[in-house]
């Protein structure tokens, strides 16, 4: 009997332990490089991988949010490591990873999260600003990605997520360069999954929709007419807006599930699925008029 009662106390610490493993983040013990990760978005990742037991690499422009995230997550027990870097200039991804290979850092996991946008018609930005907007939303993050897939490459593993947008799936008419930036980041994400996936790379594009996060503000930087109709629209109770945090988890879930490309917001996969009934002339006019009434 007193056997018995041993035999049955070890396998239920077993079957606990197995349950641990399957319950285990694939995230624990990876160093993550997170671009943009002083706000929105990129912050709530960072402080979400940490709390699945990664290690940080940190970018952005703004040093202080940095070194501050870097302390809150260090007094927890994560080790966080801040680069200051602006990526939206040519040379910076070069630079950047110059800088983390010259520590002898290995990354694991790269996510490409810096990027902004621009919303008015399409004559109402300077054309440099347009150009910023694409290098960093398409050059440094294509150039990240092949110079850390290089040493993925080496290893047989990593993963790399990209931060897309909802509107990588739509042409959107008073935002045209930067829906057509995220529309570049959901292919090549893509693609890049297809050919890496086999030597023990993952690569996965997120598509957020509207987000707790600066992007209003620095969409409509240049117009004040924007930023009033724009803050008139997040105080309507009918729009619905996701946390920065929610997203970064459903993100992160996917990843871990082996997901290629992941919508976040239940509002959003809805409204997409939806479009799908339509041809692209209705949609587009549906979307213009749309955001006509913003931009417009």
């Amino acid at each position: 009997m007193y056997n018995l009662k041993v035999f049955k106390k070890l396998k239920s610490a077993s079957n606990n332990l197995i349950i641990v493993g399957k319950n285990m983040s694939k995230f624990k013990d990876k160093t993550i490089l997170v671009t943009g990760a002083s706000s929105g978005i990129g912050l709530a990742m960072a402080k979400d991988f940490a709390n699945r037991g990664a290690n940080l690499i940190l970018t952005a422009r703004s040093k202080d949010k940095l070194d501050q995230l870097a302390s809150e997550l260090e007094a927890r027990g994560t080790s966080a490591k801040v680069f200051i870097e602006d990526i939206s200039v040519p040379n910076s991804a070069q630079k950047l990873y110059n800088q983390i290979k010259a520590e002898q850092i290995d990354v694991d996991i790269l996510v490409n999260n810096a990027g902004y946008g621009r919303w008015g018609t399409f004559d109402e930005c300077p054309v440099e600003d347009y150009e910023n907007m694409i290098h960093l939303n398409i050059t440094s993050l294509t150039e990240l990605s092949y110079l850390f897939l290089e040493d993925m490459e080496k290893k047989g593993s990593g993963g790399i997520i990209n931060v897309a947008s909802v509107a990588a799936f739509y042409s959107i008419p008073y935002s045209a360069v930067y829906a057509a930036t995220k529309a570049y980041v959901l292919s090549l994400s893509e693609a890049l999954n297809f050919e890496y996936s086999r030597k023990g790379i993952h690569i996965m594009a997120v598509c957020p929709g509207a987000t707790e996060s600066e992007f209003v503000n620095v969409a409509t930087v240049s117009s004040e007419r924007l930023q009033k109709r724009l803050s008139a629209m997040q105080d309507n109770k009918n729009v619905k807006i996701q946390s920065a945090e929610d997203c970064s988890k459903e993100a992160l879930d996917a990843f871990e599930n082996g997901k290629i490309y992941i919508i976040t917001g239940r509002s959003n996969r809805n409204l997409y699925s939806l479009s799908r009934l339509f041809s692209r002339k209705r949609l587009l006019n549906w979307v213009g008029r749309r955001f006509k009434k913003i931009s417009g």
